[in-house]
């Protein structure tokens, strides 16, 4: 069994001390704080999962989408993965190859994320349908005011 299997990512971010940590507020700030970076560092590596995985981070932090509590703290640890120095494979002294346990992590993530990233992706277009038709009514008010 590798050192980076789908069955020890998985127990590494369900884990309870986990959980405990990305609850935490301090946390969660340091995610959004390092998640820019860190992000441009692995998209290149991600192919055409970058997307995938920029909807994971969008969704952990979206106070208006009821993202599954199970997912979200799954998401928030492959997130704060990313963004840590401590990793298994440390970028600092292997340069690119150093990403490998990133991506990893990501890829797992996203993939366990899957059907709550459909889910973020049909509420985002409700949310978007919503505004438009509050922007046509207020044209519409605009051009009856007129």
């Amino acid at each position: 069994m590798s050192m980076l299997s789908a069955d020890k990512i998985k127990e590494i971010l369900t884990s309870t001390d986990l959980k405990k940590i990305v609850s935490d507020s301090e946390t969660q700030e340091k995610i959004k704080a390092g998640f820019g970076k860190s992000f441009e560092m692995v998209k290149e590596q991600l192919g055409d999962n970058w997307q995938d995985v920029k909807s994971i981070y969008e969704m952990s932090f979206d106070s208006m989408f009821d993202l599954k509590t199970e997912v979200k703290y799954v998401s928030l640890a492959a997130l704060a993965y990313l963004i840590s120095p401590y990793d298994l494979l440390p970028e600092s002294k292997l340069g690119a190859l150093g990403l490998v346990d990133d991506v990893a992590v990501l890829l797992f993530a996203m993939n366990y994320a899957k059907p709550e990233i459909a889910r973020y992706a049909e509420f985002k277009n409700e949310q978007q349908k919503e505004l438009d038709a509050l922007a046509q009514l207020k044209l519409s008010d605009d051009e009856a005011m007129a």
